[in-house]
């Protein structure tokens, strides 16, 4: 049967209408009915150290667990407002493109498509409005409590006096080590040459025979620990340093790799370049004592990359205190101690 142009456009219209109601009601159902196992549960907090929480819980992002630090949240925020913006992009692109698609295909009796320069106005309109929400976004995520100036350059403060929670954290194919600073309130000086595997990982100074004087800072009291523990609702201060490998006998070393600290509790994600120590911070938001994270790799770095994770423990003051085997309040560093290389090790030799 031959339709007319007439009818054959009424029902594509029909057709085309039906479509798009599947098309929406498809993506209203996958966003609404996300798999149960995209949201995490909260682990239960041991009697003597939960914390009751009388706030009620954000609404979590459905594929990612709970945010628990304090510009957590805001970072969701900006991940939403860049997803329903793309989001809402992608529909109408891909609507428009189906739409000529079928709206246009090849049909007996109809004239051949000709090509057109387009319309300059129209092109001109939607680069700039495309400009403008980037420039947008840009703008409105660099200030603020989850700004990006507060989280890359908000660094707190350190010092006797201050509630600053200070941690050195090495990384190396393919573990973790945090390193705290003791009783004495000052990290020991760390040597590649002087790393011992399970007594001494990272190569703390300790005045012992083998250690290279002078020792500017002894890090006999240093507590190395192969997860990270810190306090809720205290700002947590870390430099992040890569490390190499050093083997004793045969006297041999590998040069530290790229690697990247990553919680998702968090919401962060910063790379431990070689050579290079940086520092990040955040802060725990109350409510979480008692409870475990997990703070993985972020950048391959070898074939071993995928086993290299730590845990990650938020701890009350007498869990800390009890975890440390020192009050951490009485003994907060002034600074870090400046980070030696490897290569620079070998000139002090000479």
């Amino acid at each position: 049967m031959i339709l007319t142009r007439e009818k054959s456009v009424a029902g594509y219209s029909s057709g085309f209408r039906s479509g798009m109601s599947m098309v929406v009601v498809t993506l209203a159902v996958l966003v609404l009915a996300a798999p149960a196992w995209s949201q995490e549960e909260k682990p239960v907090a041991p009697a003597e150290t939960a914390v009751e929480v009388t706030q009620e819980a954000d609404l979590p992002l459905l594929w990612m667990p709970e945010a628990i630090s304090t510009y957590g949240d805001g970072v969701d925020w900006l991940f939403w407002l860049i997803f329903w913006i793309t989001g809402i992009a992608f529909v109408v692109v891909e609507g428009l493109m189906l739409y000529f698609l079928i709206r246009y295909r090849h049909r007996e009796g109809r004239e051949k498509a000709h090509y057109t320069h387009g319309n300059n106005r129209l092109e001109v309109s939607w680069t700039l409005a495309t400009v403008a929400i980037l420039v947008f976004i840009g703008v409105i995520q660099l200030w603020g409590e989850s700004g990006w100036l507060t989280i890359k350059d908000g660094y707190p403060e350190m010092g006797k006096g201050k509630e600053t929670f200070v941690v050195r954290v090495y990384a190396e194919q393919f573990a973790w080590y945090f390193n705290y600073p003791g009783k004495d309130g000052k990290f020991g000086d760390q040597r590649h040459s002087e790393i011992e595997k399970g007594t001494n990982p990272v190569g703390l100074l300790k005045g012992s025979p083998g250690a290279k004087p002078p020792v500017v800072t002894d890090g006999t009291d240093d507590k190395v620990l192969s997860r990270l523990v810190v306090p809720e609702g205290v700002n947590v201060l870390l430099q992040l340093t890569s490390i190499g490998k050093y083997i004793y006998e045969p006297r041999s070393y590998t040069h530290p790799v790229l690697h990247s600290f990553f919680s998702p509790h968090l919401r962060l994600k910063q790379d431990l370049v070689p050579y290079h120590p940086n520092q990040l911070w955040f802060r725990v938001k109350p409510g979480n004592a008692g409870e475990k994270f997990e703070i993985v790799c972020a950048e391959l770095c070898g074939e071993g990359h995928s086993g290299m994770r730590a845990d990650f423990l938020v701890l009350d003051e007498a869990g800390l205190a009890k975890e440390l085997g020192y009050d951490w309040r009485t003994a907060v560093p002034e600074n870090f101690p400046d980070v030696v290389h490897y290569y620079q090790e070998e000139k002090e030799e000479e």
